[in-house]
């Protein structure tokens, strides 16, 4: 028996039909050719002025594309889907009450792969269920789909938690988390370094801007993961982020000792660099570095 975790905030959309797979390869950040039943992505849908819409990951399952989004997204998601819909021969359904979705952190990959060396986004299946290494990186978990609460006949052992702590430990901050993201480009969340988007793919939905900031190195801001060392419950009253005695950014979403902020390249000294000194109100901050970071 596995532990894993309930999250009854994600939702989950069937696409199916003849012109399933071209139509959402017109639309869509990542590849839909590299989708399969063994293998799942990660993917945006972003307005044509390539602002963020929806994010979602994607499993070939039971005839279909499936889609998880978080519920903040989920009616955005299919009205855009519907949107850009047409005349293609393609079915659109919100099944979120026929499966569940759930999450397991630090996960035994081994002994649900069978291999000792997994790919991202690598998936297994069975008759009423799936389950999938995490795309983005494999060290985040492995994400499940289910009618009957198992995997491969094992059955779950299930706790209800969102696992919230886990993302922002590893600086994952998902996008439900920003509170207006009308302000924020997909690549200023490192969306492209967390594997979301295939710039070798021929033209989607908010492509050309998209495509210009990562090849003309044109991102102005970036969301950076920190720690924030707090003691005797000790309050900050400032939003903004300083890099020596500069104004470089600001608090966009904090929980506990997790900070992540929103920085302004051209307001840094130099290059980003692990040799930085950032503070907040007097208080250090230590970047959360990661291996998917590139710097």
């Amino acid at each position: 028996m596995f532990k894993a975790y309930l999250n009854e905030d994600i939702r989950i959309i069937k696409i199916f039909g003849n012109d399933a797979a071209e139509y959402l390869n017109n639309i869509i950040s990542n590849n839909i050719d590299q989708a399969s039943s063994s293998t799942s992505l990660y993917s945006c849908l972003l307005t044509p002025q390539g602002k963020f819409l929806a994010d979602f990951f994607i499993t070939c399952f039971d005839g279909g594309f499936f889609l998880l989004t978080h519920s903040k997204f989920c009616e955005d998601l299919i009205n855009g889907l519907n949107f850009y819909k047409l005349r293609s021969k393609v079915n659109i359904e919100d099944i979120s009450s026929s499966y569940r979705y759930y999450f397991m952190p630090n996960a035994e990959i081994e002994s649900i792969f069978n291999t000792t060396n997994p790919n991202l986004g690598q998936t297994t299946q069975s008759s009423q269920s799936y389950a999938f290494i995490d795309p983005r990186f494999a060290k985040l978990g492995i994400h499940v789909v289910s009618k009957n609460r198992s995997i491969d006949g094992n059955k779950l052992e299930v706790i209800e938690d969102d696992c919230l702590d886990h993302f922002l430990a590893n600086g994952i901050l998902n996008m439900y988390l920003i509170e207006d993201l009308s302000k924020f480009y997909p690549l200023e969340n490192n969306l492209h370094l967390l594997n979301a988007v295939d710039f070798k793919k021929g033209c989607y939905v908010g492509q050309e801007l998209t495509a210009r900031m990562k090849l003309r190195n044109k991102i102005p801001r970036t969301i950076l993961p920190f720690i924030l060392n707090l003691k005797n419950n000790e309050t900050i009253d400032t939003k903004e982020i300083l890099e020596n005695e500069t104004v470089v950014g600001e608090i966009i979403f904090q929980k506990n000792q997790y900070v992540f902020g929103h920085i302004t390249f051209r307001k840094l000294s130099g290059p980003l660099s692990l040799d930085m000194h950032f503070s907040l109100n007097g208080h250090e901050l230590e970047i959360n570095h990661q291996n998917w970071l590139t710097f």
